[in-house]
């Protein structure tokens, strides 16, 4: 069966077309396109109507790339901008209204359980794993096994952050602290949770969204992105470290010029690695694995495997 699945996240809209067959998504092409539904939702709690037209747009766009490949199903689910935003609902019905398409409002833990699925059926992995994904309003952790799972959702990404702290072009290190401080404090009960859900003490670490596949690729120096060399790359702490302490002392026109990082994720990159680099610190991981596959691979495995 053929499947596009749309997702609305705080950032980006991005699409996926996708070969579902025996439990196995294989992905025919994905495509992306910054909206930042997140920026008003950061400031006043609201949508704001420039990035609902834009999203729109993205929509619109992307049904007509499903229509044209002839996919048999198209899905489509929404994060945490539009869950958070008081007129999240009344632009759904929109959406449904104007475009055709019924939007699903997932909820933070559902999105770590659809990371965790689709990130361990694109890497293969076997045994206990914990699933990072760092998204533009929220980050998402689920950790478990083939046995069972649990999810845990914290109000933290990229954009939420650098709205709330990262004020300065490039930050000073008192916002860089304040927003550290932040994703600690936001953390600690996942922290103090994580022994009894991490049973044996080993498990493999991976990250999904837009920071850690955008990190794989500048630790790799990648002048053309390659979503083969980036899916399944291992990433030290310390490679996270010197590329954090790097960008902390770029402007944001310093980080467009940098290879593997894409212009509209420049000014928001910062922001999701101090996010990545206060997890590894907190959880004590070494290494995490870049994934390309996430939660839109695992949105088609739980809504399309009954069908």
């Amino acid at each position: 069966m053929r499947v596009a699945v749309i997702d609305m996240g705080s950032n980006s809209i991005r699409l996926l077309l996708g070969e579902y067959t025996a439990k196995k998504v294989v992905s025919l092409d994905k495509r992306l396109i910054t909206t930042r539904l997140g920026r008003g939702v950061a400031k006043n709690g609201r949508l704001d109507e420039a990035s609902m037209h834009d999203t729109i747009s993205a929509l619109e766009f992307f049904k007509k790339i499903a229509k044209d490949n002839k996919c048999d199903k198209i899905l489509a689910f929404a994060t945490s901008a539009v869950r958070e935003a008081v007129n999240g609902k009344d632009f759904i019905h929109i959406i449904r209204e104007k475009i055709g398409i019924d939007v699903e409002i997932i909820s933070g833990e559902k999105e770590g359980v659809l990371s965790f699925k689709g990130a361990r059926a694109g890497l293969g992995i076997k045994g206990s794993a914990l699933v990072v994904d760092i998204g533009g309003g929220s980050t998402e952790f689920c950790v478990g096994d083939d046995e069972g799972f649990e999810s845990f959702s914290i109000p933290a990404g990229a954009v939420r952050l650098t709205q709330k702290y990262l004020h300065s072009d490039p930050p000073i290190d008192e916002e860089i602290q304040t927003a550290q401080s932040a994703v600690n404090e936001l953390m600690e009960n996942f922290v103090q949770r994580r022994a009894s859900m991490l049973k044996d003490g080993f498990f493999t670490a991976v990250g999904v969204g837009g920071t850690i596949t955008s990190l794989a690729a500048m630790i790799q120096k990648l002048t053309v992105y390659d979503p083969a060399k980036v899916h399944g790359f291992s990433m030290k702490q310390e490679d996270v470290k010197t590329v954090f302490e790097s960008l902390c002392r770029m402007t944001t026109e310093e980080r467009k010029k940098i290879p593997g990082i894409s212009p509209q994720r420049a000014d928001i990159i910062t922001a999701g690695v101090i996010i990545l680099r206060q997890i590894m610190q907190k959880l004590d991981i070494s290494v995490i694995k870049a994934s390309e596959s996430d939660l839109m691979e695992g949105y088609i495995i739980e809504n399309v495997s009954d069908m």
